[in-house]
């Protein structure tokens, strides 16, 4: 039985490195809002809702791209 070898490629981890770079922005906008009291408003609320979708989609995008080339290396092994 042929040994997997699991990689990520240099694209894959630009984009897990822009997601973690959203994830972190996210993360300060939340925390400046808790720090200031200030209140969501509807825009922001929208906005952030949208970041979020965006950034479930991109790394549902590089997990099922790493996820098919692991199914088609263990077929060719």
């Amino acid at each position: 039985m042929k040994e997997m070898t699991l990689t990520i490629t240099h694209t894959d981890l630009r984009h897990l490195e822009h997601l973690r770079n959203v994830g972190q922005f996210v993360g300060n906008m939340l925390i400046s809002q808790d720090v200031s009291g200030a209140c969501q408003s509807p825009e922001q609320h929208l906005q952030l809702a949208s970041v979020i979708h965006l950034m479930t989609a991109r790394l549902d995008d590089v997990v099922e791209r790493c996820n098919r080339r692991w199914l088609t290396e263990e077929v060719h092994a």
